[in-house]
């Protein structure tokens, strides 16, 4: 069974230092590109309430005084879902239900659409089994929604609104011991399971985008015994359908999708070779996928992986994850699409030992954040700002 990021969190990251890191990128926007790219990732310390560990998974971005960002806190042993807001100065725990038993519940995404509607989603355990777990903002609190669960094990791993009645949200669920893709949709008044494609003997999604309502793209991986590969997926208004996607090595993974038009996607992840993780991102052009060099910065042996992808423009987007350096230390990892290529930038790294980010979003080129997770006594909350 491949990952999923309803696990809560890749190995979280450590501080050593101030989060008040900057690192300066190089490079302006090419020609061709929609706008001037943000200049310089700083550290920006969101609260960690819990006493034990505290992962930000998902993060949504409306304006630079409007963003979120979700996870999971434990503390003593109980987990609680974990959601943040920035007004522009600073990060605030706003509180969000967590049902189930308080052994496993956890939000892995937030997304938002230009109205400023926002949604949340992941899971929870009540002691019988893992439900799924849809939050939505009313404007003053976050409220838990009525979901379709389909056996004993459900996880959402992605939420995308196109409009106040039209949503998206994706992942697997388990049926007689078997992972199938989920997708449901929300029309303004309920969430519906949604027929899509099963390839593989297990599947499932990790990611979704939207562009309008007849464009939407779902990311993931289907597996057989012997090997993992790329699943993509694509709603065109009528039916979910496999898409021909990339698969270079017989372990690829995909985790992260991004969409600007019809003719400009993302899919982000992983590839393995020589036994190594190292970065993989496919783009569509409006007729196919094709895999694109990206940097796998890890050094001999060392793995690199991407968690998720946003995207401004054709000429514009980012890539975080993290990679692996000698003696057992994990970095944050960013990469940056010019209209040319992927380049590495640097971002700050509180431990220099154990850091990491999950998730980024953007409202505009000069507007991104990227959340995650890193360690000192505890694990901690993660929040990186560039503009």
């Amino acid at each position: 069974m491949t990952r999923l990021r309803q696990s809560a969190g890749r190995p979280a990251a450590a501080l050593a230092g101030t989060l008040a890191l900057v690192a300066t990128l190089t490079g302006s926007a090419p020609a061709g590109a929609a706008a001037t790219p943000c200049e310089a990732w700083t550290g920006v310390p969101p609260p960690s309430p819990g006493a034990t560990a505290n992962h930000l998974l998902g993060t949504a971005v409306l304006s630079p005084c409007d963003a979120w960002a979700v996870g999971q806190s434990v503390s003593n042993g109980v987990t609680s879902t974990l959601t943040e807001h920035w007004d522009g100065a600073t990060w605030t725990v706003v509180p969000s239900p967590s049902p189930g038993n308080g052994t496993s519940v956890r939000l892995v995404s937030v997304r938002a659409d230009s109205t400023g509607d926002v949604w949340a989603v992941g899971s929870y355990f009540n002691g019988t089994g893992t439900f799924n777990l849809i939050l939505r903002w009313t404007g003053t609190a976050w409220i838990q929604m009525p979901t379709p669960n389909l056996g004993s094990a459900n996880f959402l791993q992605a939420v995308k609104p196109v409009s106040a009645n039209n949503a998206w949200t994706v992942g697997t669920y388990s049926s007689g011991g078997v992972f199938k893709t989920l997708i449901m949709h929300w029309d303004g008044i309920n969430w519906t399971q949604m027929a899509s494609p099963n390839p593989g003997p297990t599947n499932e999604l990790e990611s979704v985008a939207a562009t309008s309502a007849t464009n939407a793209w779902a990311v993931g991986i289907s597996s057989t015994p012997t090997a993992d590969q790329t699943l993509i997926l694509h709603w065109d208004g009528a039916a979910w359908a496999q898409v021909p996607s990339p698969s270079p090595n017989s372990s690829d993974d995909l985790f992260g999708v991004a969409a600007t038009s019809a003719t400009n996607a993302w899919a982000v992840g992983n590839t393995v070779q020589g036994g190594v993780d190292q970065t993989l991102i496919l783009r569509w052009d409006g007729t196919a996928w094709a895999q694109v060099p990206s940097p796998s910065p890890g050094g001999p042996g060392m793995g690199s992986d991407l968690s998720g992808v946003v995207a401004t423009s054709a000429g514009n987007a980012w890539a975080v994850g993290s990679y692996r350096v000698p003696v057992n230390a994990k970095l944050a990892l960013a990469l940056h699409w010019d209209g040319s290529n992927w380049m590495q930038v640097p971002t700050p790294n509180p431990s220099g030992a154990l850091d990491e980010l999950s998730a980024v979003a953007a409202s505009s080129a000069s507007n991104v954040w990227a959340v995650g997770s890193y360690e000192s006594a505890s694990e901690l909350a993660f929040a990186i700002h560039c503009c």
